[in-house]
């Protein structure tokens, strides 16, 4: 007995694996002490910079070997999206990122991990590596 594909559905595997097969989703919790966070961490701010480190340590791409170098400048992309209070509930950040295969942007997104805005939620999505 012999398994065959067709053509296209060859293709549509293919692209499902590029596109899903190299998300990742890290969950990093930072919290504040007593009361957890003031609001969600700026782009720029040590507390993302080590969640975004330990997002790279946690990785699927870490166990087959990509190596973080290091973490160079982190801004803001976009505008911030706000809650009913004027207050920062979603954040998109992009990273210069230096690891063993090269120096790559990697865009991360940073939200409110639960409803007492408690712990902060780092997302990177996708590793460009």
């Amino acid at each position: 007995m012999t398994i065959s594909f067709s053509k296209s559905n060859l293709m549509t595997g293919i692209a499902f694996a590029v596109l899903f097969g190299g998300v990742i989703v890290t969950l990093r919790l930072a919290t504040g002490g007593y009361g957890g966070p003031a609001s969600i961490p700026e782009c720029n701010s040590n507390t993302t910079r080590d969640m975004l480190q330990d997002a790279f340590k946690n990785s699927p791409q870490a166990a087959l070997g990509l190596k973080l170098l290091k973490v160079g400048d982190m801004v803001v992309v976009g505008k911030d999206l706000l809650d009913e209070n004027e207050k920062v509930r979603h954040r998109v950040c992009v990273a210069d990122v230096f690891t063993n295969l090269g120096r790559k942007p990697v865009y991360f997104n940073m939200s409110w991990a639960d409803a007492q805005k408690s712990q902060v939620y780092l997302e990177a999505p996708m590793l460009p590596f």
